[in-house]
């Protein structure tokens, strides 16, 4: 894999942990308001039905919008299962838990080290503004970021992998899409990239929106940021 120059980093569950976030943010919101609440499976449901929203976009039956946008969408078609969201204010909860992400341990420290011999960007359906925060406030120093708001197509798009090699003036040959995430792999690999599986103590069992991958054989099989390094030989 000498002829890689570039890693394509997904960060929603491979760097970020959002479902702790969304957990810890909700336990705050309910204390506040006195009401009794599932705060696992409300992380859960948040998540696919955004990826639902997401799905909907992606297939031009909702208007473009970012990730804060699909957030708000799906707290709204989730108001009728949680009383909670009648009560606050839904888009100050969707800012102050999804441009806050909590990070993995290790990875903000990967990510310098990987540094030193790639070019590492972020890959991601989240927002742009969402991980600019989330990086500052963790610490993670990128070399770029790419939200898939700015691209006209979202992961797991073709395009959008296409897109976003392109940008950085490489074929897709020369760039590794790194995650936590094997649907989002497969779909890199599809696009003609090398993948690299990278596993966190967090894993996110919700689907992804990218449908279950036919192959599951990547370049690199890691088990954490310290493993994913190494095999990089960093």
């Amino acid at each position: 894999m000498s002829e890689v120059k570039a890693l394509f980093f997904d960060v929603g569950g491979t760097v970020f942990d959002w479902k702790s976030t969304v957990r810890e943010k909700i336990q705050e919101v309910t204390q506040e308001k006195g009401i009794a609440l599932d705060v696992e499976a409300f992380a859960n449901d948040w998540r696919l039905e955004m990826m639902k929203v997401l799905t909907q976009v992606r297939h031009g039956n909702l208007p473009w919008i970012n990730s804060d946008g699909m957030h708000l969408r799906a707290l709204e078609n989730l108001a009728d299962r949680y009383r909670l969201l009648k009560s606050i204010d839904r888009m100050s909860l969707v800012i102050s838990t999804w441009h806050y992400l909590k990070v993995f341990n290790g990875a903000a420290e990967a990510v310098t080290r990987l540094r030193n011999k790639y070019t590492v960007v972020v890959l991601t359906i989240l927002s742009w503004q969402s991980i600019l925060s989330s990086s500052k406030a963790a610490n993670v120093q990128w070399d770029g970021i790419l939200s898939c708001e700015f691209l006209g197509y979202y992961k797991p798009s073709l395009q959008a992998y296409l897109k976003a090699t392109g940008l950085l003036g490489l074929k897709p040959s020369e760039s590794m899409m790194v995650a936590a995430h094997k649907g989002d792999l497969a779909a890199a690999q599809a696009a003609g990239m090398h993948a690299a599986y990278v596993g966190v103590p967090e894993e996110d069992n919700v689907s992804e929106g990218f449908g279950q991958p036919h192959n599951t054989h990547f370049d690199i099989e890691a088990n954490n940021f310290e493993e994913l390094c190494s095999k990089l030989e960093v």
